[in-house]
């Protein structure tokens, strides 16, 4: 049986990398998607040695992107997250740093006319029927990628990307309280109680105090093998699967709704060591987080979950503003797993009019990608 191969670019946005389509390219039934896209990824397998995954979930992503028809885009985006070690590809949810290919990757590709020096590209996300505004930089009619920004979590530095949410609440669920209060509480499998908040804006994202589940905030990668910490976080995020309607039963999340709601840990700000060894000092950021993303500590923080934390801290009760001290933030500091980053929020009569976080981005390969039928 012949081997199919199909075009694509490899691409990196922020911290997270993915397979990059032109729909036309990919098989007009798109019933028929997921399970190329396991393939693509060598999924199921904590390895995925039989595929373009790099074991993690920001490494296991696939975007898909066409012309719009809609009179307010160029380009229409598909994002897709691939599961590692179950045969399971989400569509419910966007990713932001993934969302930052799709700007150059349509302008190389011919898909919007390039202007010099900056080239304005609006997307329509069609997993959250959201749009994102981009400001890509160009040279020689082609995105740039020499700068000098840098993005904690990526080596070296890159061309600037502004990016914009633009109206993001109610992303997954069509509400950005999805319960209609800032906070709800758990009854946890101990008998114990506790506050959480649950919030839909770019991302669904349930937040829940590092003390509330026996972490300081500080924590890396150590936190996936404490068993009995990771199970206490998949219930509360199951929990939040149910309230946001995704599933019926809590323990259907862990199959059916893995990469949504994410769970965002949160603590006061704190100096710590990142990812890669540096030193990050308290007076760097105004709130310490980490996040879950399918069943694993991320490695830095989801941009998605960043505009999410961002709304947070701008929404009266909610636990995320507690922790800040009950303020409004317009710009929000957020200090992850691996360094810094900032987002900008833009409120008015109570509504997240958008979220701006700067990412970089750039083509690492493009070819074919082979699967067997």
């Amino acid at each position: 049986m012949a081997v199919k191969k199909y075009p694509c670019a490899y691409m990196r946005g922020g911290t997270s990398k993915a397979v990059v389509f032109h729909e036309k390219d990919l098989p007009h039934d798109k019933t028929a998607w997921d399970e190329l896209f396991l393939k693509v990824m060598g999924s199921p397998d904590v390895k995925q040695i039989d595929g373009m995954g790099g074991t993690v979930s920001s490494t296991s992503k696939v975007a898909i992107i066409a012309p719009s028809d809609r009179e307010d885009a160029d380009v229409n985006y598909t994002f897709r997250q691939v599961d590692i070690d179950i045969a399971h590809v989400d569509h419910r949810a966007n990713c932001g740093n993934i969302s930052s290919v799709v700007g150059p990757f349509a302008i190389d590709e011919g898909l919007v006319k390039a202007e010099e020096p900056v080239t304005v590209v609006r997307i329509f996300n069609t997993n959250t029927q959201k749009y994102i505004e981009e400001h890509v930089r160009v040279v020689d009619g082609k995105a740039d990628v020499y700068g000098d920004t840098e993005i904690k979590g990526v080596p070296g530095t890159g061309s600037p990307i502004d990016m914009y949410f633009l109206e993001p609440g109610g992303a997954t669920t069509g509400s950005l309280l999805p319960t209609g209060q800032a906070r709800n509480t758990i009854n946890m499998p101990d008998g114990k109680s506790i506050e959480v908040s649950i919030i839909d804006c770019s991302n669904s994202v349930v937040f829940v105090k590092a003390e509330d589940i026996g972490l300081v905030g500080t924590e890396l990668q150590e936190v996936n093998d404490n068993v009995l910490c990771m199970r206490n976080i998949e219930y509360i995020r199951g929990q939040a699967a149910v309230a946001c309607g995704f599933v019926d039963d809590w323990e259907k999340a862990g199959t059916l709704s893995t990469s949504v709601p994410k769970v965002g840990i949160i603590s006061s700000k704190q100096d710590y060591i990142s990812m890669d060894g540096q030193d990050v000092h308290e007076e760097d950021m105004d709130i310490c987080v980490r996040a879950i993303s399918v069943g694993k500590m991320h490695k830095a923080y989801p941009m998605t979950m960043a505009v999410c934390t961002g709304a947070a801290a701008n929404i009266e009760g909610t636990i995320v503003q507690e922790v800040l001290g009950g303020m409004s933030w317009p710009e929000l500091r957020l200090g992850h797993a691996s360094g810094v980053t900032s987002v900008k929020t833009t409120v008015s009569d109570g509504n997240i009019e958008k979220g701006g976080v700067v990412r970089t981005a750039r083509r690492i390969m493009d070819g074919y990608v082979y699967v067997r039928e």
